[in-house]
């Protein structure tokens, strides 16, 4: 719910700077690392069940937040708490820091269909994710994986089931889809199989297109 904690923050700070009585401050010395994660230069691959797929947008549409940035939050929260979230939103560190200057712009502009990736076969009961993350929280996500004995992508789609469905769901026990299909998912997330890419679809083609590549990163 820190997409909606964060939005009343923001209205409540305009021309009233006594409404927060304290802006939270870091509970550790020395540098976690986690001062500046504003650059999204990694790539998460996992698949969801088309039901948490739903979840997710829905919680993201009703918090009014874009999709990549809650899920990013809610993975800081994962890895470092919901203090160490907080403590970064008030300081304008972490996830929130400020990006570098943009450069300037050339002028030049290039027209480019709409592209978009799907992989074939997969039909529309799994649902693939590329979330754009800093390498650093892929990278403390992998090490907890490694722990637990299983694949990032796996350690991560239960990590997500939990947030959104709480823990006494597991979709995959009801799952709708085929052995070859969580297969080629696999294959896909560990890079063994490569999307497709088709361009200048209909929005109706688009939406009943199987298999969409959902890419997260603003």
């Amino acid at each position: 719910m820190f997409g909606f904690l964060f939005r009343k923050i923001g209205v409540a700070n305009e021309g009233q700077d006594d409404v927060l009585p304290f802006k939270l401050k870091s509970l550790y010395d020395g540098d976690r690392g986690t001062t500046d994660l504003y650059a999204n230069d990694a790539q998460l691959r996992v698949w969801v069940p088309e039901p948490l797929s739903v979840a997710m947008k829905e919680v993201a549409d009703r918090l009014d937040r874009p999709l990549a940035k809650y899920l990013r939050e809610q993975l800081v929260v994962y890895l470092y708490g919901s203090h160490e979230l907080l403590c970064m939103h008030d300081n304008n560190i972490g996830i929130f820091h400020p990006p570098p200057p943009s450069k300037p712009d050339s002028g030049t502009r290039f027209s480019r269909a709409h592209a978009v990736d799907y992989i074939p076969g997969l039909g529309k009961n799994i649902v693939p994710l590329k979330l754009f993350l800093h390498e650093k929280m892929k990278a403390d996500l992998q090490g907890l994986a490694d722990k637990a004995g299983i694949p990032l992508s796996q350690f991560v789609r239960e990590a997500l089931v939990s947030h959104f469905l709480g823990h006494t769901v597991w979709p995959e026990r009801n799952q709708l889809w085929s052995r070859e299909q969580q297969e080629i998912a696999d294959g896909w997330v560990s890079g063994s199989i490569e999307e497709g890419r088709v361009v200048a679809l209909t929005p109706e083609e688009e939406d009943a297109l199987e298999g969409r590549v959902e890419i997260l990163r603003w």
